[in-house]
C-alpha cells in the first residue's frame, strides 16, 4: 500500500490512534502462553512484535525532532542510513529497531505508551508541509508527513499479522 493512502496529517494521526487502541486491546486480551511463543518458525513473539513497534515509533519521534531542527535552519551533521534489506520478500528490521525480547506483558505496554508519548508530542511540534527530508530504509527521502504515515502504515501491518495469528476463541 502506498503510503499516500494513510492520507493527510490529521488522518494519519487519526489511524494511528485506532491501531493503537486495538493493538492494546489484542496484547491486554492474550493469554500470556500465546504473547511469548514464536508466530511461526523463527519469527518473533506477539510481545516482540509490540516491542519492535515501540522501538519504531522511538525512532520516527527522533526523526521528526531532526526536521524539525532542519526546518528552523540548523546545520546537523549527516546521519548514515543504510538501506533496507529484504529476506524472501520481507523487509529485515533494521538493526536499531530489532527487538530483544524477554520483556513482560506490562514492560510492553510501558514501552509503547512512552514510545507513543515521544512520537506525538514531536509530530505536535513538527510542520507538516515543510520540504525537509530523512531517508527511509525502505521507502526513501521522506518528509515529516511521510514518516507519520509510515508510522501508520507500519503499525497497522503488524497488527494485521498479530490479529490473524491470535487465535480465535
Amino acid at each position: 500500500m502506498a503510503l499516500e493512502a494513510y492520507g493527510t496529517w490529521e488522518e494519519a494521526l487519526a489511524r494511528l490512534g485506532e491501531s493503537r487502541k486495538a493493538l492494546l486491546a489484542l496484547l491486554q486480551g492474550a493469554e500470556p502462553a500465546w504473547l511469548t511463543r514464536p508466530l511461526r518458525e523463527g519469527a518473533w513473539t506477539p510481545l516482540m512484535v509490540a516491542e519492535h513497534i515501540a522501538l519504531v515509533e522511538e525512532s520516527t519521534a527522533r526523526v521528526l525532532r531532526r526536521l524539525r531542527r532542519l526546518a528552523a535552519g540548523e546545520e546537523l551533521p549527516p546521519v548514515p542510513v543504510k538501506p533496507g534489506e529484504y529476506k524472501d520478500g520481507k523487509p529485515q528490521a533494521p538493526e536499531g529497531v530489532r527487538p530483544q525480547g524477554g520483556l513482560s506483558r506490562e514492560e510492553v505496554l510501558g514501552l509503547l505508551a512512552r514510545a507513543r508519548a515521544f512520537l506525538l508530542e514531536e509530530a505536535q511540534k513538527a510542520d507538516p508541509t515543510h520540504p525537509a527530508t530523512f531517508p527511509h530504509p525502505f521507502f526513501g527521502d521522506l518528509t515529516a508527513l511521510g514518516w507519520v504515515r509510515a508510522a501508520a502504515y507500519h503499525e497497522a501491518h503488524h497488527l494485521k499479522a498479530l490479529q490473524e495469528a491470535f487465535p480465535s476463541r
